[in-house]
This record gives C-alpha cells, structure tokens and sequence, in this order.
C-alpha cells in the first residue's frame, strides 16, 4: 500500500503555510513576469544587441534594462518600448468566451 497523500488532501495545509491564495497568486505572477522577460532578455542576445544599446534606443539607463529583463515593467507602454528597441512590436489580443479580438499594434495609441 502506497503513502502517497492526494494533493486535493493537504493542499490547503500548504496553501496557508505559503501565505494563502493571494501570496501564491502573486508568486505566480512574478514567476510568469521573471519568465517572459527572460525570453525577451533572449531575443535581445540573439539579436546581437547589448543591454546597452537597448538602453540607448529606449533612452533609459542600463539598469533600467536590467530591470526590465528581470520582469520589473511598470507599464504596458515601457514592455513595448523594450520589444521595439530589439526589433519586435508588441500586439495586444482580447480574448472573450465567445472569440477573441486583436487590437494590433499596442503603441499606435500610445
């Protein structure tokens, strides 16, 4: 016989240990931030640009591009900032029960 608890069993346990839901929801986000941003972080090197020329393009410091590529955005319009400065443009897509709507270019409005 197995000793293997079913998460469902001890998963609120664990919940509350971690903080609660609020605590794991915002882990998460940081996590998904700190991934995205590491892809990004990629495509710069894969462009062959250099934080700092980013940071030149973007007319912001390094460190700020630093922060960028560690998932600390403040705001769509800096995420695309960033994108365009290495060569993307970032697009925006709404997505509903019934279908999903792509809104283009998230700077045009900007």
């Amino acid at each position: 016989m197995t000793t293997f608890k079913k998460w469902s069993d001890i998963r609120d346990k664990h919940v509350q240990r971690a903080g609660g839901e609020a605590a794991l929801s915002e882990t998460r986000r940081m996590i998904d931030a700190y991934v995205h941003a590491w892809h990004l972080s990629e495509r710069r090197k894969n462009a062959g640009l250099t934080q700092s020329d980013v940071a030149e393009r973007m007319g912001v410091t390094k460190m700020r591009v630093s922060q960028i590529e560690r998932g600390e955005v403040a705001s769509v319009e800096v995420l695309a900032r960033y994108i365009e400065a290495i060569g993307g443009r970032l697009e925006l897509t709404a997505s509903f029960d019934d279908g999903t709507y792509r809104m283009g270019d998230a700077t045009a409005a900007m």
